[in-house]
């Protein structure tokens, strides 16, 4: 067997443990989340590691971004 592997599984638990906390702490500041919605999306990060993270950061992050601004230029034909 070989011994880094160990270091190695533990350096990856230890990365999505980290994730999973940056998207805890990223849901319960969001402003715009229900208490609801906060705790349903907590527990898709906690039941779902890395996907449940990726996916929720994602979200907060739309929720957070600016609309775009719509365009005055008119097309000529």
């Amino acid at each position: 067997m070989i011994p880094h592997l160990g270091y190695v599984a533990v350096a990856v638990i230890a990365a999505v443990f980290g994730l999973d906390l940056y998207a805890t702490w990223a849901i319960w500041r969001e402003p715009d989340l229900t208490g609801a919605q906060k705790g349903v999306q907590s527990a898709l990060v906690w039941l779902l590691p890395l996907l449940g993270a990726i996916l929720c950061i994602n979200v907060v992050r739309a929720m957070n971004r600016e609309p775009a601004p719509r365009s005055n230029f008119t097309t000529s034909e």
